[in-house]
């Protein structure tokens, strides 16, 4: 464990603090020196003594600070020293004047009066007895965190796990995890179970005691979770459980099963074999099945002629459609819920156009949605009409970061008749369940995608699950348009699909390989800076994305925004920067969103206000202000102010992974396949990163590894018990 240093001295100012994250910026004086401070620390205020734990690093921008894991605030005693502290607002409810006249009446009994009795406290001028309620409430918050900051540390645990556990489990934390360590390992700290397992050790917790078995249990279901499971056959959890903690397999049967009867876990049987889940996937999966069969029950209340209707939809948009999309319009008109599938080029945007223009014609009100930014804006662009994440269709409530919730539900349903819901493969099971609850009765439902992309990032293989059930009625496009298959993009995206290497199309297609050796990062910075935009008249930062499979090794999206940030927005003394964590964020650089943020509020370039900003959103930094530590990022038409806390959502976006792209489209881009781990090299990753280009791919990587991706078709096995609870509610 890293040697932490300590400093003991007195806050001379505060420069900056988040009063929802506790991340402060601050000025320590010490015996020696005046400090900077940074970290999580909650409450502080000038005027109090302040003992931190931590290690020193020396800040590009600002020079030395100390970086804070642990800190103890002692409390102010003397008359002047409280003053300062509670005139300074640390207190919320309490400024310059209101703790003027509390010092006048308790002197240094004030701050014992703050806790413990709120009728004295409101005898104070100003001060009603709500008010001193209020005020005794923030200030038991305030010391109540740092309590449990300082026991936590005793077990190593960090200032900021100390606050997410706080806002779990408020004044109990300590006790409930020193009861149940294990606790640690679940949302918001997420340990390592061996870290659990250390600490579980120092309080004496037996090996198989039901706290560290239980643990296992969930830590074991939770890591499966991750790699897009819903569920786990019941005698491989065992087995996996017992070797992993080295208990009984009895003890560990007795332990899911007691979890099962408090309703933590589900046990089913699917195919006569039984799977355990964790109490969220079995409801998600359920409720999803339920209210696909009830819509599916309901003949939709319509009085299309389909025949006329297709003949008017093909005039409006002047199209003809071929006999496959004829029936697919037809199926739509005839289901309550169809799903719509098929790869490039085989014509599912102009499907959609006229699924649209059908409903309308009839007055219906039809909402459309996709599961990220990029996604839903394509949609929007293709179909001519306004579309929605999923997220901001649901309406999700600000400010309820981990716990997500929604203002639309089966109590408050999406107002439309028709729903459209695109890339629906990129939907994992527990945002595809609130999302179908909201659907109100008699409303039509169209889930359209891509089966033979990715998967979801989260568990659940909805789409696929829904088509290998045979139950929900669907249309499966194969047939390429002839202007598609002029694309060798396209032809080439359908072969990997069929096991077929792609081929280059000569100097005039769109598709190009070029073998790599080992310094692909210069190969690739060469094509984006000057090679392609010569070449073909394109843009390095507009209309160029690099892919990579993977995150690590030189050919990682690491690497390569690294060399591209130097070639394309090299350090320059004109261009302001800000480095955290070992990153630097610079004017002028293309970065990602990596995780939905439903607070940071953002301006609409006609002046419109909002807040939310979705993981994978792509844009541009277009200021940086050193001063207030913040950056002002510009994505699509929106403009967002990241203050520091938001930073480490943030990463650079010159190279992303394949993973990241699902349900965006780029002008160009260029694969980099030149070190792929063995892991990765699969088809369906190969397959959505060359579905990813409109209209030039350039793969750079080696031939060996496009082959071995090309050939194996072994999909990631996916857990889940949807193809079980549709055949059982339509048996």
């Amino acid at each position: 464990m890293q040697q932490l240093d300590r400093l003991e001295g007195t806050i001379a100012y505060i420069t900056f603090t988040s009063q929802d994250t506790g991340f402060t910026v601050l000025e320590l004086q010490t015996d020696d020196d005046l400090v900077t401070v940074v970290g999580e620390m909650v409450g502080v205020a000038p005027g109090q003594q302040l003992v931190v734990q931590g290690t020193y690093a020396n800040h590009p921008s600002f020079g030395i600070q100390f970086k804070v894991q642990n800190y103890e605030v002692a409390l102010p005693s003397d008359e002047n020293a409280i003053y300062a502290y509670l005139a300074s607002g640390a207190v919320k409810g309490i400024g310059p004047v209101t703790a003027k006249r509390i010092i006048k009446a308790f002197g240094a009994n004030a701050l014992e009066i703050l806790e413990c009795d709120p009728v004295q406290l409101a005898t104070v001028k100003g001060i009603s007895y709500r008010q001193a309620v209020d005020i005794q409430t923030e200030f038991k918050r305030i010391y109540g965190i740092q309590d449990v900051i300082m026991n936590l540390s005793n077990y190593g645990l960090t200032a900021s796990q100390a606050i997410a556990l706080y806002g779990v489990y408020g004044q109990a934390t300590t006790e409930i995890i020193s009861q149940n360590p294990y606790l640690l390992c679940n949302d918001p700290t997420f340990l390592p179970f061996e870290r659990a397992d250390n600490i579980a050790n120092r309080m004496m917790m037996e090996y198989d005691s039901h706290q560290r078995i239980a643990g296992g249990v969930l830590y074991v279901l939770r890591h499966n979770s991750q790699k897009g499971h819903c569920c786990v056959p019941y005698d491989r959890l065992v087995e996996t459980v017992s070797a992993f903690i080295s208990v009984e397999p009895e003890k560990v049967e007795g332990v899911i099963e007691e979890k099962c009867d408090e309703g933590e876990l589900f046990c089913e049987e699917i195919n006569e074999r039984p799977f355990v889940y964790l109490a969220q996937l079995y409801v998600a999966e359920l409720v999803s099945c339920q209210k696909l069969t009830q819509l599916m029950a309901s003949k939709p209340k319509t009085n299309i002629d389909i025949s006329s209707v297709i003949n008017t939809v093909q005039n409006i948009l002047d199209i003809k459609y071929a006999p496959n999309q004829i029936k697919a319009l037809e199926k739509v008109a005839d289901s309550s819920v169809c799903i719509i599938t098929g790869g490039p080029g085989t014509g599912k945007t102009t499907l959609v156009k006229g699924i649209i223009s059908m409903f309308e014609m009839q007055a219906d009100v039809v909402s459309l949605c996709a599961p990220t930014g990029r996604a839903a804006k394509r949609l929007g662009e293709l179909s001519g009409k306004n579309a929605k994440t999923i997220h901001r269709l649901l309406e999700v409530v600000p400010g309820t970061k981990n716990d997500i919730k929604f203002q639309r539900n089966q109590d408050n349903p999406i107002p439309c008749d028709v729903l459209i819901v695109d890339e629906c493969s990129m939907v994992d099971i527990v945002l595809f369940s609130q999302l179908i609850t909201a659907v109100k009765d008699g409303c039509r439902v169209v889930l359209v995608g891509d089966y033979n992309q990715l998967p979801a990032v989260g568990p659940g293989n909805i789409l696929k699950d829904l088509l290998d059930c045979g139950i929900v009625p669907n249309v499966q496009l194969t047939d390429i348009f002839r202007q598609a298959r002029e694309s060798d993009i396209v032809v080439n995206s359908h072969a990997i699909n069929q096991g077929v290497y792609p081929k280059t199309g000569g100097r005039t297609g769109d598709y190009f390989f070029i073998e790599s050796g080992e310094n692909v990062e210069d190969y690739i910075t060469g094509l984006v800076q000057t090679r392609l935009p010569r070449a073909y008249g394109i843009d390095s930062f507009e209309d160029i994305q690099i892919l990579s499979p993977s995150r690590k090794r030189r050919g990682g999206t690491v690497n390569l925004n690294a060399a591209l940030q130097s070639a394309l927005n090299p350090e320059n003394p004109a261009k302001p920067e800000i480095a955290f964590n070992g990153v630097v964020f610079r004017l002028g650089d293309k970065v990602m969103q990596i995780k939905n943020n439903y607070d940071l509020q953002f301006v609409r370039d006609n002046g419109e206000t909002d807040v939310g900003v979705f993981n994978g959103d792509i844009g541009q930094i277009i200021a940086v202000d050193k001063f207030n530590k913040s950056l002002t990022v510009k994505i699509d038409d929106k403009t967002y102010v990241y203050p520091q806390e938001f930073f480490p959502q943030l990463e650079h976006a010159w190279a992303v992974t394949v993973h990241k792209s699902q349900g965006s489209e780029f002008k160009a881009v260029i694969l980099c396949i030149s070190d792929t781990p063995n892991e990765l090299q699969y088809r369906n990753l190969l397959y959505t990163a060359f579905t990813r280009a409109k209209e030039l791919l350039v793969v750079v990587g080696r031939s060996e590894i496009m082959a071995r991706m090309v050939h194996n078709s072994k999909k990631q096995l996916r857990y889940s018990g949807v193809k079980h609870f549709i055949e059982e509610f339509n048996g």
